[in-house]
This record gives structure tokens, C-alpha cells and sequence, in this order.
């Protein structure tokens, strides 16, 4: 049975009490960091019997409960005020309908410009972004940022997805993967063309892991037109990959379409920015490091955000329970330096060897062929190369442009093949 309620048009102390109940549902059913962070600050605006209207102090805000904590606001709100409607609006705004089409794919309410971390190695990226984000005249379009995994490129095409939806433009924010798969949707028999349409509409189009699309011709036919498209129709453009678009074996059209625009590489953070970025992460969770935790971490040279961004939890986490020493501290650091080598390492060694113990030539573990001898060459590399930490994404890129589904189905095999024969593990990365 739900609590009393407020009552339509009641007076705001009494509509506040109401609130409070619903917050204490939610206290008990989120996690703690997730509540303070998004609802600490949501507040009744009104209630008129059918509708509870709830004021976020931003649009990111807004935009993290209405899709990620709806339903948990919904049911909280039905324990207190009965059967009604939740509407969720931005500050100094009255509810309306979410305008059709303004966002295509989906965007992280926490990767923002105020979030990213600036350094030297990043700042053309971040300038030109902002820029395309902002339909900054005379900016280049499209803009093109690539580097290895980890350094923070699918934050800024994100906070530009951010900026733009903020100032009412129409967006669409997909990874190379989630591009195709809607387009495959959208031209199979029985498709209604709509994703292909709408594509060509946006203000901005943002694109992420463009490395993927190494090896779909139709796929990179489809984004070349929505490209072309969106250019003529004054709009911008972002892509982000973690190798040079020139390096992808991309299809004439497309790769003529990136040339004239800006193609900038991001690198890993440098000291200053390291330690910033520690500081904010540890401001973050409302916790200091000593001094000398602050300066191990930053001198660490972390190959990624990522990576640094673990260790530093583990520290923040040690720090908590009293327990943050130099030799704890300095294991972490000893995992960064380790994925940092391996991370390094040329990973041609390892194909040299199974090429070597298969019999195979080593450049055919990228291309199309598919004898057996070179499938299970193939697989074996990529369970090996997963076993090194690299990610899906990261081994399909090396092997060809392969997607993650056709990778993903390889490292199965690999495994199997060496879980069965212990000794071709030895054999082929040795």
C-alpha cells in the first residue's frame, strides 16, 4: 500500500515530505555511490494527481535517471504516490516529449568535457572535438582521433555527443560494431530503411572504433554516404580509432572523405597531467593520497587512463581500510609495468612463432583464407593474445579487421586446441 501522498496542488512542505519517502525507497534499493551522485540533487517540482515531475540540477543529470534509474524512481514513486506518471526534466524547465531522433545510439551521462583529463598528448583531440561539437565555424570536419585503447578517445566523442544534444542538435553516437549491425537491420529483406535514413539527418555524427569496419565494404560504403550526406547538410563529424584511418585498408570513397579534415593522435598522460588526474579521482571518492602514493603513481607511465585509473582506485581502496603502504603500492605499480611491457612487446614475435609451428605464412593469419591448418593457426593466436590482456577489439583489429563475434568464436577454438595439446602452448610462445 502506498504511503499518503502529497495531494494535487498541495502546499510545497507536505510535497517534500513525499519526496523524502521516495528517496529512502531509493536509498535502500541503489547502491550508495549511485544515489548520492544522481539524486542527491533531484528535487519535486510538482505534483498534480497523475504526474510527479522530478528537477535534476543539470541535463546530465536528467538525462542519467531518465535512462538508467527510471525504473527504479518509478517504483519507488508508485510505493509513496500511488499510480502515477514520473516526468523527469532539467533545470528551469517544464516537461515535455523527447523530441524523435535527437539522439541515434547512446551516450554516457559521465564521460563530459569537465571530466576529461587534458595533457599534452591530448590537446589537439580535445580542441578540435569541442570545436565539432560546438559547430564551431571554419572548424575542421571531420576530425579524426586515433591511439591505442585506454587514452580516453570514446570520452570525447561522448562529451561531444554531450555538448551538442545540450545546445538541441540532433546526434548520432555508435561504435563501428552497433553502426553495422543496424545497417545489416536496415537492408536486409523486409528492412524499412529508416536507420539509413535518419543517419543522414544528424547535426552530428560521431563514430567510434572505426578499425572495425576494416574488411565490410558495404558497411564502409554505407557510413561513406551518411558522411558525404551530413557534410553537405553543413553538419560535423567524429571518428575515433586506434589506428590511422590511412592504415585500415579502407575503401577509396571513405578514406577520401577523412583526408581533408584533421587526424590527430592521442597519447598516454604525461606526469603533470598523471598527477591531476589522480588528485581528481581521489576527490572524487572524498579520499587524500599521501604525497609520495600521489608521486609513485604518476611516475609510473601507465600506457593507459585505464590502467592508471585502476591502480589508483586500489590505492584509494588500501588508503580507506588503513592499509596503503610502499611494497602494496608498489605491486600495483608492478601490474602497470607488466601490461606496459607486454603492451610493447611486439606482438609480431608471438605470430612469427605460430606461423612458424603451423607452417602457415604469417600474414595469413590476417587474411581471408580458411584451410584448417590456418584456422586453427588462427585461433591459437588469438587465445594467446587474449591470454596477454589484449581485448576482442584489439586482436580483431590485428588479425584482419575481424569483428568480435568471428574473434570471440576463434579464441573459443584456440583454447580448446590448447587445453588439449599443453605442449603447443609451449611451442608457439616460447
Amino acid at each position: 500500500m502506498p504511503l499518503e501522498p502529497a495531494a494535487p496542488g498541495s502546499e510545497p512542505r507536505r510535497l517534500a515530505r513525499s519526496w523524502r519517502a521516495v528517496l529512502g525507497c531509493l536509498e535502500v534499493e541503489l547502491n550508495p555511490h549511485t544515489f548520492a551522485a544522481w539524486l542527491r540533487g533531484a528535487e519535486p517540482r510538482a505534483f498534480d494527481g497523475r504526474t510527479l515531475t522530478i528537477a535534476t540540477p543539470n541535463d546530465i543529470a536528467r538525462d542519467w535517471l531518465d535512462t538508467r534509474l527510471r525504473p527504479a524512481i518509478e517504483r519507488a514513486a508508485a510505493q509513496v504516490f500511488g499510480d502515477v506518471e514520473v516526468a523527469i526534466v532539467g533545470p528551469g524547465r517544464a516537461p515535455a516529449s523527447r523530441a524523435a531522433g535527437a539522439l541515434i545510439g547512446t551516450v554516457n551521462p559521465c564521460l563530459t568535457f569537465d571530466e576529461y583529463q587534458p595533457a599534452e598528448g591530448n590537446l589537439l583531440a580535445l580542441e578540435a572535438i569541442r570545436d565539432v561539437a560546438r559547430a564551431a565555424p571554419g572548424a575542421p570536419s571531420p576530425v579524426v582521433i586515433y591511439g591505442p585503447p585506454g587514452l580516453g578517445k570514446t570520452h570525447l566523442l561522448h562529451a561531444a555527443a554531450h555538448l551538442a544534444l545540450a545546445e538541441g542538435r540532433a546526434v548520432a553516437c555508435l561504435d563501428a560494431d552497433a553502426f553495422t549491425a543496424r545497417f545489416v537491420e536496415d537492408v536486409r529483406p523486409g528492412g524499412s530503411g529508416s536507420f539509413t535514413a535518419a543517419i543522414r539527418e544528424v547535426d552530428l555524427l560521431l563514430l567510434d572504433d572505426l578499425q572495425l569496419l576494416a574488411g565490410r565494404r558495404a558497411t564502409q560504403e554505407a557510413f561513406a554516404g551518411a558522411l558525404e550526406a551530413v557534410t553537405h547538410r553543413g553538419g560535423r563529424i567524429a571518428v575515433a580509432s586506434e589506428r590511422h584511418p590511412f592504415d585500415l585498408g579502407l575503401i577509396d570513397r571513405l578514406a577520401s572523405r577523412l583526408a581533408p579534415g584533421l587526424i590527430t593522435r592521442v597519447e598516454p598522460l604525461d606526469h603533470a597531467a598523471s598527477r591531476a588526474f589522480i588528485e581528481r579521482v581521489a576527490r572524487r571518492h572524498r579520499l587524500a593520497l599521501p604525497a609520495w602514493a600521489i608521486d609513485r603513481l604518476a611516475a609510473c607511465r601507465a600506457p593507459s587512463v585505464r590502467l592508471l585509473l585502476g591502480a589508483v582506485n586500489q590505492a584509494l581502496a588500501l588508503q580507506r581500510v588503513g592499509r596503503l603502504d610502499l611494497a602494496r603500492l608498489d605491486a600495483e605499480i608492478a601490474r602497470i609495468a607488466i601490461a606496459e611491457a607486454a603492451g610493447a612487446e611486439p606482438t609480431a614475435d608471438l605470430l612469427d612463432r605460430i606461423a612458424r609451428y603451423f607452417a602457415v605464412e604469417r600474414d595469413a593469419l590476417a587474411g581471408r583464407a580458411r584451410s584448417a591448418r590456418l584456422t586453427e593457426a588462427r585461433a591459437v593466436a588469438v587465445a594467446l593474445l587474449q591470454e596477454q590482456g589484449m581485448s576482442l577489439a584489439q586482436v580483431g583489429s590485428l588479425l584482419g579487421g575481424r569483428d568480435k563475434s568471428t574473434i570471440s568464436s576463434l579464441a573459443r577454438k584456440g583454447q580448446e586446441l590448447l587445453a588439449h595439446h599443453p605442449a603447443l602452448r609451449t611451442r608457439a610462445s616460447a
